[in-house]
């Protein structure tokens, strides 16, 4: 697309080495591990938080890179690579999508920010306007990386591209302006998102419109106060395009919302008409999302006829990959809201990132506007396929279909008219052990595959974001020490989310070690394909062979263990086995005290068996300021006891003592490593750093049955709950054999359904609950019922049952379903 001639042009770097300037570049990539055609890719090499990309450049160049972005000059053959030496990565990455913009003059860009529901207008508007051949941000692409790649997508058959913008900080707004150039601006609103970042909401307001800075038109709420002032203080000249409820709304006006069970009407007026327009939603974000999208209609010229037969075919979007146990031990992954090449390239890295030793399927539909003619699309799919080491792949449709003879030999093809007949067969599949993929169009409701395959039917959800925990894993990352290292603890499965597929995403994100109670969730870990090194926290006498023959490396925390391993060891002829020596420095727990050290360097010293991998103690108030002073003494005891067994070995071990509050607190003593456990799921116990965390777990049930119930009635076993007044309660689907605690009953907990929190009424029953719903509500059968999330803190119902979130979780039952879902 672009020679390597013209990159160094537009980057107009005096430091380029090209050994090949024709060199035809087609694809940019950041990341060393997602490179699917290397001849025709420009690896960035991007310092981060967590890792530089210049320790990946030899990495990229293995596999076939000739084209290399970076910061600093590296050991390269000048015969072999076209290096581009910038002063700064992303910038230089910004620089090219600014120019690959400038190109297409006549291309309507419709840029969209707001603190939410940017991904979700896309993506509807994407549907609703598929008739024009339009391009837009993969995923939720809003970053300084994400939007440079996004419009990197374009090309000349494109009429129209929407492209997300995010911000969490000011000035970013300006560099995204820069590369984007909208044509046309919509902004969705105006929330607490990223508030830390800004010194207020007014600020991150004129921050999130200073995008709209060239655009032609901005679309926007009339009801929104503040977004209205604003876009007409700021931009008083530009055409102000605008809905709601005002009198002052310039596209057209809203008279009113009527809401019932499954769907709603929008009454509005038009140029002087009323018109009514059919959705199915009820909820009050949704309905905001579809009337910006009804805007941006009629300003492209869609005349209402046309809106009215579209916008009743939207549904909800999951918007998130999710992943899932199926049946036969499989695993599944749903990724079927989306359906275009670049989402199908992120859909199959996920894939491979979660394989470990599984087999992988793809089952895949035809996709629809893309811009590709048939034959072309199928050559770029299969091209993906051959670097993703498919061993199935079932088509939908009759276009995929063709792809069979383009595919690798060796994977076996099935192909399906419809999903109806694919059900049908679904259960002679030979799925069993494989990881399988569903990834297509929306027309073809992949879910109720899905649905066949799932291995638990329970509606209530466990839900794990495993991009919230990419977000927490930067944040403490950020906030280490030069050098520093990161041992993610991941015992008790996972603290409730699932011990294999964590494992497997923090692998991929380069932690240092992982950290499990017992050899056999080890053991787990290395059946699976785990490959990072393993430590186990409470190792057991019985499981020394099998620590032995997996890897795993025990914490060692007495002289008789030690001489337990050692025999084993002897017996086995095993030398440089890797242990962990525990210190007790007042936890008075597990561990060496002071006066045990010479029996254990007795041991450990001029021997070949035993390599100590670490020397750790463990802290037993580090989040309580008021123990600090006992925390310092037991830093000074592990010193002390550290400088005593070193003098002993001819090699240093690494050091930890910190744990997940100990890391925000205790920067002094970051040592060599940390123990990341429950900040890495967004639980802050220190309670001051909740705000700049993400929640990974969701738990989630659903409402079975809605009673209206007289006053005097009651509630329960032991009819714990009398009413004072005629109400309504709905029964859920989850009880304290699921994990729900009995002490969160009798109106001391609530849970949320919709925007509302509702009193959990009697005693918590083993499979089920009720909820006090009142008679003002919209609650129905089949609604999500939230027990805690994103915004309603698990911390909350750890309270009311007197203890810590860690037990909340360690006590969710296997019979609820495991999610992963990553954005």
């Amino acid at each position: 697309m672009y020679t390597a001639q013209l990159i160094g042009e537009i980057l107009q770097t005096k430091d380029s080495y090209l050994a090949d300037p024709l060199a035809d570049i087609e694809y940019l990539v950041t990341d060393s591990r997602r490179i699917d055609f290397p001849e025709k890719s420009l690896f960035f090499a991007i310092s981060g938080t967590l890792h530089d990309g210049h320790d990946y450049i030899q990495d990229a160049v293995n596999i076939g890179v000739k084209n290399i972005v970076a910061e600093r000059d590296f050991d390269h053959n000048p015969d072999h690579l076209n290096v581009f030496i910038v002063p700064d990565s992303v910038k230089a990455l910004q620089k090219i999508a600014a120019y690959h913009r400038s190109r297409f003059h006549k291309l309507r860009l419709i840029a969209i920010t707001g603190s939410n529901g940017k991904t979700t207008v896309k993506e509807w508007l994407s549907e609703l306007i598929a008739d024009q051949s339009v391009v837009k941000s993969p995923k939720s692409y809003n970053s300084q990386i994400g939007v440079p790649l996004s419009l990197w997508q374009i090309r000349d058959f494109h009429r129209i591209a929407i492209i997300e913008a995010g911000t969490s900080k000011s000035g970013e707004m300006a560099l995204l302006e820069a590369m984007i150039k909208p044509t046309v601006g919509i902004i969705t609103n105006i929330g607490d998102a990223h508030a830390e970042g800004f010194e207020s909401k007014e600020q991150k307001l004129r921050e999130k419109l200073g995008l709209f800075k060239e655009a032609e038109a901005i679309i926007y709420s009339e009801d929104d106060e503040m977004i209205s002032a604003h876009i007409r203080h700021m931009y008083p000249e530009k055409t102000r395009l605008s809905w709601g409820f005002s009198a002052s709304a310039t596209v057209y006006r809203l008279h009113r919302l009527e809401k019932f069970n499954e769907y709603s009407y929008i009454n509005l007026e038009y140029r002087g008409h009323h018109e009514v327009l059919k959705v199915h939603f009820t909820d009050d974000a949704s309905l905001s999302n579809i009337c910006h999208c009804i805007a941006v209609m009629l300003y492209l010229g869609y005349n209402i006829n046309q809106i009215s037969e579209r916008i009743i075919n939207l549904r909800y979007l999951s918007m998130r990959l999710e992943m899932k146990a199926g049946i036969n031990d499989s695993i599944i992954i749903n990724d079927s809201y989306n359906a275009d090449l670049e989402s199908l390239k992120i859909a199959l890295e996920f894939q491979a990132q979660q394989a470990g030793n599984r087999e992988r399927m793809l089952v895949i539909t035809d996709f629809f506007q893309t811009g590709l003619d048939h034959n072309a699309l199928n050559r770029k799919i299969a091209q993906l396929l051959h670097n993703h080491e498919i061993s199935d792949i079932i088509c939908v449709g009759d276009h995929i279909r063709h792809i069979e003879h383009l595919i690798d030999p060796y994977i076996l093809f099935r192909h399906f008219e419809t999903t109806e007949a694919l059900l049908e067969e679904a259960e002679k599949l030979p799925i069993q052990h494989k990881i399988i993929l569903v990834k297509g169009a929306r027309a073809f409701a992949l879910e109720n595959f899905v649905n066949a395959l799932t291995a638990r039917k329970h509606s209530a959800v466990l839900e794990t974001d495993l991009q919230a925990v990419a977000a927490n894993l930067r944040y403490f990352s950020e906030r280490l020490s030069q050098g520093t290292g990161i041992i993610a603890v991941i015992k008790a499965a996972g603290y409730g989310s699932g011990s294999i597929e964590l494992a497997k995403f923090l692998e991929f994100s380069k932690v240092d070690y992982l950290a499990v109670a017992f050899a056999d969730e080890g053991v787990e870990l290395r059946k699976a394909g785990i490959q990072l090194p393993v430590m186990v926290l409470n190792p057991e006498s019985a499981s020394i062979r099998d620590m032995i023959r997996y890897r795993l490396e025990p914490e060692v925390y007495a002289v008789h263990q030690l001489r337990e391993i050692l025999d084993v060891l002897t017996e086995s002829g095993v030398t440089g086995f890797g242990i962990h020596l525990k210190l007790d420095t007042g936890m008075h727990r597990l561990g060496f005290d002071e006066n045990e050290l010479d029996g254990l360097l007795n041991l450990i010293t001029d021997q070949n068996q035993l390599t100590v991998k670490s020397i750790f103690s463990h802290l037993s108030s580090s989040e309580d300021p008021a123990d600090d002073d006992y925390t310092h003494r037991q830093a000074e005891v592990y010193e002390k006891m550290v400088q005593k067994i070193l003098t002993h070995l001819d090699y240093v071990p690494f050091r930890h003592l910190l744990n997940t509050a100990g890391i925000l607190r205790f920067p002094q003593y970051h040592y060599d490593m940390v123990r990341l456990g429950l900040g890495l799921y967004g639980i802050d116990v220190t309670g001051e750093h909740a705000d700049y965390l993400e929640k990974v777990h969701t738990l989630k049930a659903s409402v079975l049955q809605i009673k209206s119930l007289s006053a005097g009635a009651s509630v329960g076993y032991n009819r714990k709950e009398i009413l004072k007044e005629d109400a309504d309660i709905a029964t859920v689907n989850i009880g304290y054999a699921d994990g729900m605690l009995r002490h969160s009953g009798n109106r001391r907990y609530t849970v949320r359904i919709g925007k509302t929190d509702y009193p959990i009424i009697g005693n918590v029953c083993m499979d089920l609950l009720m909820v006090y719903l009142g008679k003002n509500h919209e609650v129905k059968p089949g609604d999500e019922v939230i027990i805690f999330g994103k915004d309603k803190p698990i911390e909350t119902l750890a309270e009311v049952n007197q203890t810590i979130p860690y037990e909340i979780l360690s006590r969710i039952s296997t019979r609820i379903k495991r999610v992963y879902v990553q954005g």
